[in-house]
């Protein structure tokens, strides 16, 4: 048996013999919060005399010296009767990272929440974060949207959208940033738009124009209809993706009178109004075989896949070759067999 598959030997057996586990304070890199596990082993019992040439694990560090601690007993087993000795055996460590992300962010690349890490899902709702979220937002009760940044039904208004709009003939400023206020279509005047002006008729307003009563003055006049805006003595159509009113990553189109429609990017997906990057890594690996690969994130809906350590020759849709290091780096002794069984393993 080759000293690698001692070790092997060796490990398997003071894994089940002795582990003790320490937590040490989280550390944070970026949108990263991982915690680091400090892992003890004990090594099996052996005769003191054994025990001074048994190694820890490769990536384990030694902590005791010489032949180890005199701590334990082994069983010497002799034809029919078997003795209990006094032994020695040694402690290895390893630190373990555990992936966490911070507060804000999602998956195993440690994506931003819809709103931002500061304010997920725009404080209107809870964010699926951590390593295990996927990143969608679960709005509170009269909200709505990638990032809960609107209200989830038309007709209501104010910062909480519970007020419900009251325009008979008119357009509510509605959404949470509205107020509630009328604006009258043609012919009607009142806070609720209800009340008719009769007297409209004679004023014979021109196309995309209406009738109101001027706050002011009191009298009859002819304003440009909702959604609709003063060119000169004529009234035209708003467009509103004339202004910023669409998500940076998205494409504005104008569909009428003051309507339109926010279609994310390619690479990005949300409502318009929010759009998040897509990290294909998310969503099955980016493709990439997880036994022998990983997927690296290079940008919104890009990536590509990366072979562990230990492995080498990507093959897309398959995955990577064990590397041998039995040809590069032989452990073994000139007399013996050399296979490799794992990354970095060899018996």
């Amino acid at each position: 048996m080759g000293k690698t598959s001692l070790q092997t030997s060796f490990f398997l057996l003071f894994m089940i013999w002795h582990c003790s586990y320490s937590l040490s304070s989280s550390s944070r890199q970026g949108n990263r919060c991982d915690k680091k596990t400090l892992i003890n082993v004990n090594t099996v019992c052996q005769s003191c005399t054994v025990s001074k040439e048994v190694d820890c694990l490769a990536g384990y560090l030694k902590k005791t010296q010489g032949i180890g601690n005199r701590d334990c007993r082994y069983i010497l087993t002799m034809q029919n009767f078997s003795l209990s000795l006094p032994g020695c055996s040694h402690v290895c460590a390893k630190e373990f990272l555990d992936p966490h992300c911070c507060p804000g962010y999602w998956g195993s690349d440690c994506m931003e929440c819809p709103g931002g890490a500061a304010t997920p899902c725009s404080n209107r709702g809870n964010c699926s974060e951590g390593v295990a979220g996927n990143g969608t937002c679960s709005c509170s009760a009269g909200f709505g949207g990638t990032a809960c940044e609107r209200c989830a039904e038309e007709n209501v208004y104010g910062s909480d959208c519970n007020s419900v709009c009251e325009c008979l003939h008119g357009l509510c400023n509605s959404g949470i940033t509205g107020d509630g206020k009328c604006t009258c279509f043609s012919g009607y005047r009142g806070p609720k738009c209800d009340q008719p002006i009769r007297e409209c008729a004679a004023l014979e307003c021109p196309d995309k124009a209406r009738c109101i009563e001027d706050a002011v003055s009191g009298k009859l006049v002819c304003k440009c209809l909702p959604d609709h805006e003063a060119d000169g003595k004529n009234c035209k159509s708003i467009n509103p993706c004339l202004k910023q009113v669409c998500h940076q990553n998205a494409n504005c189109a104008h569909l009428g009178p003051n309507q339109h429609q926010c279609t994310c990017h390619e690479g990005y997906q949300g409502d318009g109004q929010v759009c998040m990057p897509v990290d294909p890594c998310q969503i099955s690996f980016g493709n990439c075989p997880p036994d022998s690969s990983v997927c690296i994130y290079d940008g919104p809906g890009k990536s590509h896949c990366q072979c562990k350590e230990g492995f080498e020759n990507l093959v897309p849709g398959i995955g990577c070759s064990l590397t041998d290091i039995c040809k590069t780096n032989n452990p073994c002794s000139k007399n013996a067999n050399c296979s490799t069984i794992d990354p970095g393993t060899t018996e």
